[in-house]
């Protein structure tokens, strides 16, 4: 069930994900030529594109999350044994859903005090809030990815998770840096 779920959801955010970026792209070079060439500007392609990039940025939060895709700064983490990694990663999982949650409650807020003043965006009339729903939907799959993180390292006493989806053995000597140590993990998961 675990896998499953995982599975799905990492495919579905990756169709989300990339296709935005290729609707984005091409909503804006279309837009570059209409304006330059045809001297006509396509009033809709900034507002789309804008709420693409709302998409991509904040629905890939959960992704990056699960992958290890975010921003780490992991010179003290790269220092010490697994041991001390595993620590590590329960407490940075732990205090990472805490911070998720706590940005899911304030965007939802937010979104709530958007959807009451009615605003829509002015060429294609589309509630501004519902462009910013993706926002404590992405911090919230965010929290989810840092909660299952948390359990599996609690809860497994040969592994240390990395993410919810990169296990690494805690009898592994591990002799490289945490970024390159995770592209290591998912070409091993990718061959097998």
């Amino acid at each position: 069930m675990n896998k499953f779920f995982t599975k799905t959801l990492s495919r579905f955010e990756e169709f989300v994900l990339s296709y935005s970026v290729i609707l984005m792209a091409i909503l804006l070079i279309v837009g570059v030529f209409m304006r330059n060439v045809m001297n006509k500007s396509l009033t809709f392609s900034e507002e789309v594109a804008s709420a693409l990039l709302i998409l991509v940025s904040f629905f890939g939060l959960g992704y990056c999350a699960r992958k290890g895709r975010h921003i780490t700064m992991s010179i003290v983490f790269d220092m010490v044994s697994n041991k001390y990694k595993k620590l590590f990663m329960i407490v940075i999982s732990f205090v990472s859903a805490l911070a998720t949650a706590y940005i899911t409650f304030l965007a939802a807020r937010y979104i709530i005090s958007v959807q009451s003043l009615g605003r829509v965006t002015p060429a294609l009339q589309i509630p501004i809030y519902m462009i910013y729903s993706v926002v404590p939907l992405g911090f919230l799959l965010a929290t989810i990815e840092y909660i299952r993180s948390f359990i599996f390292n609690i809860t497994d006493k040969d592994n240390f998770y990395l993410t919810s989806d990169i296990r690494v053995p805690l009898n592994l000597e591990v002799k490289t840096d945490l970024s390159n140590l995770i592209d290591k993990l998912e070409e091993e998961k990718e061959e097998s």
